[in-house]
C-alpha cells in the first residue's frame, strides 16, 4: 500500500497510472485464479478484441500498439490453448483472420466477468454517481482524441 503523503504528492496524470495498475492487477489476478493456465495482460487484451468481431493479425497488432510478431506470438499461444482459431481472410489471402473458439467465447466471458466485478466494487467503493461521472469524463476525453 502506498502511503498518503506519496499519493498527494502526485499529479493527476500519475494518479491515473496508479489506478490503472492496481485496477490491472487486481483483473488480471482474478483471471488467472479460474483458468487452467495463466494469461498475460496482452493475451487478455486479444481476447477481448476479438470477442465480437474477428480481427487480422495487423489489426490486432495496432489496436495493441505491439509489432505483428508480437501479436503473432500470443496469437498462437492462444491457438495452442484452443481458445483463438487463424484463417485465412477471403478478401486478402495474406491476412490471417483471428476468431475465438467456443472454449475462447467462454474465457472471454470470465474476463468480462471479472471486469464488470471490479467495476462493481469501484462504483461501491466511490458511489455510483462519482463512478458514472468519471466514465463519462474518460469517455468524453477518449472520443475527443
Amino acid at each position: 500500500m502506498k502511503s498518503i503523503e506519496f499519493i498527494n504528492k502526485l499529479g493527476l496524470v500519475d494518479l491515473i497510472s496508479e489506478m490503472h495498475q492496481q485496477l490491472r492487477q487486481q483483473t488480471m489476478l482474478r483471471i488467472n485464479e479460474q483458468l487452467p493456465s495463466a494469461l498475460s495482460e496482452m493475451e487478455v487484451y486479444m481476447l477481448s478484441l476479438v470477442e465480437h468481431q474477428a480481427l487480422s493479425v495487423s489489426e490486432a497488432a495496432r489496436y495493441m500498439n505491439i509489432s505483428r510478431q508480437a501479436a503473432h506470438k500470443h496469437v498462437q499461444r492462444l491457438v495452442a490453448q484452443h481458445w483463438l482459431t487463424l484463417t485465412t481472410s477471403e478478401t486478402n489471402r495474406r491476412d490471417k483472420l483471428i476468431t475465438l473458439t467456443p472454449q475462447g467465447h467462454d474465457v472471454a466471458e470470465h474476463i468480462q466477468a471479472v471486469k464488470a466485478e471490479v467495476e462493481q466494487e469501484l462504483q461501491k467503493q466511490i458511489g455510483a454517481e462519482q463512478y458514472r461521472l468519471l466514465k463519462e469524463n474518460f469517455q468524453r476525453y477518449l472520443a475527443a482524441e
